[in-house]
């Protein structure tokens, strides 16, 4: 029997080495890919608001954010009216992923 989507979708998240970046969704399955998207255009939303829109159970939903949060896509909000929700904001861009070449000291060349 194959593998449920929460196991693909860990699977998927797990594989990663670098953190992730909105543009980076397109690249996991179903039904991650709508949650994630759905999120992220909400900007801060609620571990019930994703568990709802991926159809996992909220435990299964909590691990996936954790993944997310240490991938620097999510980050935990305070929330002190309502306790026991937890809510997450979504980052525009994982700006920690160092860039691809170093980039050249193209004065030292001229000069």
């Amino acid at each position: 029997m194959g593998e449920s989507p929460y196991e693909i979708a860990v699977r998927e998240l797990a594989s990663r080495t670098e953190d992730i970046r909105p543009s980076d969704i397109v690249l996991f399955s179903e039904p991650l890919r709508s949650a994630l998207n759905f999120v992220i255009r909400l900007g801060r939303f609620s571990l019930t608001d994703f568990s709802e829109k991926s159809g996992f159970t909220r435990y299964q939903s909590k691990k996936i954010a954790d993944i997310l949060i240490e991938r620097h896509l999510f980050v935990v909000l305070p929330n002190p009216s309502k306790p026991r929700e937890t809510f997450y904001e979504s980052r525009p861009s994982a700006l920690s992923r160092p860039p691809a070449r170093k980039p050249l000291d193209i004065w030292k060349k001229i000069e």
